[in-house]
């Protein structure tokens, strides 16, 4: 399996693992991937595709961005290839960077790229009341040290 290239917004990039791409809570990751197959007869393939991070030597999937599906294969007697995408959402999770792992669990196959997502969260309001405050000062400050005319 390989994952071949994913697309952000409107953008398409490539993944390359230590290089991290940055991404958002909120935002949908389309993986495009593709593989080599062979089945004696057509057959519903599930297909999971996640965002993890190593615990302890594990890999710890990220269940807030994380995507379970099913693929239909046809028969293939001879090797053929298989191309598709699946989406992942962005759930609420913690800033950091995260690997992109997608497996078909029945058959035991998986390609993995670590370190390469980087998930930033956007700022919440409590986030902001630091910066409001101080310019909230500045403007109550500034007017006491502009020199007055005429006086």
């Amino acid at each position: 399996m390989q994952i071949a290239q994913v697309v952000v917004g409107n953008a398409i990039y490539p993944l390359i693992e230590g290089q991290p791409l940055p991404i958002a809570i909120g935002d949908t990751l389309k993986v495009f991937y593709a593989f080599r197959y062979r089945i004696p007869e057509e057959a519903d393939i599930k297909i999971w595709a996640s965002l993890y991070k190593y615990s302890f030597g594990i890999i710890d999937r990220q269940g807030q961005s994380q995507t379970k599906g099913t693929i239909i294969l046809p028969r293939a007697l001879d090797w053929e290839n298989f191309s598709g995408e699946i989406d992942i959402v962005i759930g609420n999770m913690s800033a950091g960077t995260y690997g992109l792992i997608l497996e078909l669990p029945d058959y035991d196959v998986e390609e993995r790229i670590d370190d390469s997502l980087e998930v930033a969260t956007v700022a919440g309001i409590f986030d902001m009341i630091g910066p409001i405050l101080i310019i909230g000062i500045m403007a109550m400050v500034l007017p006491m040290l502009t020199p007055k005319k005429g006086g």
